[in-house]
C-alpha cells in the first residue's frame, strides 16, 4: 500500500502524531484526516509519502514485518529528519 500523508494539517503533536500512525499501521484502514491519498497496490510493503513542517520528505518504507516495530517504537525513528514535537499549537493556530 501506499500512503500520501500531509502532517501539517494536522493540529496534533507528536506524541499524539505517533499514536495515530501507530494505529493506522496496525490496523491498516486509511481513515485519519492527515492522509490525503492512498493506493492499494497489491504489496504487503507500506510506503509512506509524508510532508512534514513545509516540506516533502523522504518515503518512509515498512515491510510487512517491520509494521509492529514501527506502529510501537514510532515513525520518527525511522525517519531520516527530526520532527518538531510542538506542531500547529499555540497562539499562532488561535488566528485562524
Amino acid at each position: 500500500m501506499k500512503v500520501w500523508i500531509d502532517r501539517d494539517q494536522c493540529e496534533s503533536n507528536l506524541s499524539a502524531c505517533l499514536s495515530c500512525f501507530g494505529q493506522f499501521v496496525r490496523m491498516g484502514v486509511p481513515d485519519r484526516g492527515c492522509i490525503l491519498e492512498y493506493e492499494d497496490d497489491g504489496s504487503e510493503t507500506l510506503t509512506v509519502y509524508m510532508h512534514s513542517e513545509g516540506e516533502d520528505r523522504e518515503p518512509l518504507v515498512i515491510p510487512k514485518e517491520m509494521r509492529d516495530m514501527v506502529a510501537y517504537e514510532g515513525w520518527d525513528k525511522f525517519v531520516s529528519f527530526e520532527p518538531n514535537f510542538r506542531h500547529n499549537e499555540g497562539a499562532d493556530r488561535l488566528k485562524r
